[in-house]
């Protein structure tokens, strides 16, 4: 209706007045007050003009402080990391969010940097099962703070959709109840909303819900005080199976079957996207969520995520992505449509063919589309397909599958796929899209830095990653012992996988005869140096010391 579209667009416009109209240094003030504690009063602010229409952050001395310098609040607190960085030699990471800052802190040198791409994105759907499915608002509250020191602007924003899916399916009749045949359990929401499964591990329960609701606010109130523009879900077609009851004359289709979950759990009905119902029900969701959200005009939205098509006929695969761009486009005329590009590499191979890749994103404008190239480290698609046929697309390391851990990783990898991409094709940004985080901090935290030309060499970058994790007093060993691990692990790794130092505890002796792939590595590290410490350098500060050294017993014992 017009009071409803009215609505929509007055909460949207709010939200971007709020964010438009904060002052980036207060903001930024907040968050090095929350990291930095009672040595926040080492450092003023100052807000810079973009060069060229690129956010630019700098750094110099002020009368005895720590001028930070920046064109938004986010490019103020990538200021501020580079000055923990290298100034004073310490790491705020995803885990610890800890830093010591000195009573009479070095000043800096005068210096400045402008980003290479305009956005920086962070964080896959999956994540939110594998390592954020019980987060709370204390740990959300550092966790945005580290997103918006690492360079973050674009992150996805996935947290309370279940009550966007209630608020909407009501409108067809769909009941409460009816929905807890739908919605899968907390833990198990990513590939609910991805149309991989349904009701597993529920019913989701009404407090839950609500409880969501709250936090989704809070994140998304944090994150655009600092002006970062989270991406939310849009509909990808996925409907509950009293839909289908209620609704006998709409055309829908099962969703291919994904990982064998038995009976109702892996029949999830498609409502078709050529269907005139998709349009109301893809209107009504941004409807409902704008309501309850406000908007950033971007939507994250995969119809097709590890599934294959009911057609690779190129009409119909041009008109299925018209559609859900159009549901979008219907009820906010500002939206673009961010779509995960994962699909084209893990569909069953020879289904996307590159005509049919060309006829899925040509049905939608070029401006209306964002695509997330979400391996492009290791498993590019931009060079595949002329640059995802002149889609802006955002280049990004996946590297860590089903928050499986190890110490693997390839740096120059990504030094030259970005590097590649930066120079000749439709890129718009880097990013981060790790099914599950809290490992191999290093390879995201230099992906991340690419944005703004501070990853350089990846060995030296390995060295004085080493020394800043521990401090003054270790510096010089550890810089030495990370520059053997990344030859060992960084060099020329791979994804993480379940190899020693993270198998199961097993009696079966299958298991254990499992071939020691990550042990020649581990011996060498292990060996050189966790029985021959520097003085005053403490073992227990090497990352994964225990677990490096029982490792390396049970590759003795193989």
């Amino acid at each position: 209706s017009l009071r409803s579209s009215l609505v929509m667009r007055h909460a949207a416009l709010l939200c971007l007045a709020a964010a438009s109209a904060a002052d980036p240094t207060e903001a930024a003030r907040d968050l090095v007050s929350r990291v930095a504690g009672s040595a926040a009063g080492a450092f003023d602010f100052e807000v810079i003009p973009p060069v060229g229409g690129k956010e630019v952050m700098g750094l110099r001395p002020a009368e005895g402080k720590v001028m930070l310098q920046g064109s938004s609040t986010v490019a103020l607190a990538s200021a501020f990391n580079w000055y923990l960085n290298d100034f004073l030699n310490t790491t705020y990471d995803w885990s610890t969010y800890e830093v010591f800052i000195p009573a009479s802190p070095p000043m800096p040198a005068t210096v400045n940097k402008t980003r290479v791409v305009k956005n920086s994105y962070y964080l896959n759907v999956c994540t939110y099962g594998y390592s954020l499915a019980f987060s709370d608002w204390p740990y959300w509250e550092k966790h945005i703070d580290w997103m918006a020191m690492q360079g973050v602007n674009m992150p996805l924003a996935f947290l309370g959709q279940e009550q966007v899916m209630l608020n909407l399916f009501s409108r067809f009749n769909i009941t409460f109840e009816e929905m807890q045949d739908f919605i899968s359990g907390p833990a198990f929401l990513p590939w609910f909303r991805m149309g991989n499964l349904q009701a597993w591990g529920g019913p989701i329960t009404r407090s839950w819900i609500t409880k969501r609701v709250t936090l989704q606010k809070q994140v998304l109130a944090r994150m655009r005080s600092m002006g970062m523009r989270p991406a939310l879900p849009a509909f990808s077609g996925f409907i509950p199976p009293a839909f289908v009851t209620k609704h006998p004359s709409v055309n829908y289709t099962q969703a291919a079957d994904w990982n064998r979950f038995p009976g109702r759990y892996g029949s999830v009905d498609l409502l078709e996207p050529t269907e005139q119902m998709f349009q109301e029900v893809g209107k009504a969701w941004v409807e409902e969520q704008t309501k309850l959200y406000g908007t950033d005009h971007i939507y994250q939205c995969d119809t097709y995520n590890e599934m294959t098509p009911r057609s690779g006929d190129l009409q119909y695969l041009a008109a299925s992505s018209s559609s859900v761009y159009a549901a979008m486009k219907a009820a906010d005329p500002d939206a673009v449509w961010l779509m995960q590009g994962w699909l084209f590499y893990s569909t069953p191979r020879g289904f996307w063919t590159p005509d049919r890749i060309k006829a899925y994103l040509d049905a939608v404008p070029n401006s209306g589309m964002w695509i997330l190239d979400l391996a492009a480290a290791a498993n590019n698609i931009w060079t595949k397909t002329s640059s995802f046929y002149g889609k802006p697309f955002v280049w990004n390391t996946l590297h860590g599958f089903g928050g499986q851990q190890g110490l693997t990783g390839n740096l120059p990898q990504i030094d030259t796929g970005f590097d590649a991409a930066a120079d000749n094709s439709t890129v718009m940004g880097v990013g981060i899209t790790m099914e599950g985080i809290w490992q191999n901090y290093i390879v995201y935290e230099y992906t991340l830095a690419k944005a703004w030309g501070r990853a350089g060499d990846p060995k030296t970058y390995a060295q004085q990653f080493g020394a800043r994790r521990w401090g003054p007093g270790a510096s010089s060993a550890a810089s030495r012992i990370w520059g053997d691990i990344y030859t060992a692990a960084y060099a020329t790794g791979g994804k993480p996988d379940a190899g020693p130092i993270t198998k199961r505890p097993t009696f079966s002796a299958l298991a254990l005869a499992a071939p020691r792939h990550n042990c020649n590595w581990t011996s060498e590290i292990t060996g050189t140096y966790l029985a021959n410490y520097p003085a005053g350098f403490d073992p227990g500060r090497l990352p994964y010391a225990n677990t490096l050294a029982a490792a390396q017993e049970w590759c003795e014992g193989a």
